[in-house]
């Protein structure tokens, strides 16, 4: 879901069903090569840099990426981008 009103920030939502993140792994997640329990049945294809990129792109451009539980269980990413005023 993507919110924007005339002020204020850009807010994008990715919320999946999947089992989530324990709170207490949150920040952990967003380090470089940092993959969860993997008996949580992610594919051996995957590196663990998908979300230290996706927090390295989002601050490039003044954002903020934050994980929370999504409602009913799964992950809500909530990446929030500054208003810009354009001339």
């Amino acid at each position: 879901m993507i919110t924007a009103e005339a002020t204020g920030p850009l807010v994008v939502e990715v919320i999946d069903d999947g089992p989530g993140i324990p709170a207490t792994e949150r920040e952990r997640v967003f380090g470089r090569f940092v993959r969860l329990d993997p008996s949580r049945g992610q594919p051996a294809a995957s590196s663990g840099l998908g979300l230290a990129i996706a927090r390295e792109i989002a601050a490039a451009h003044g954002a903020t990426v934050v994980l929370t539980e999504a409602e009913g269980g799964g992950t809500r990413a909530v990446v929030t981008f500054p208003r810009v005023r354009l001339r």
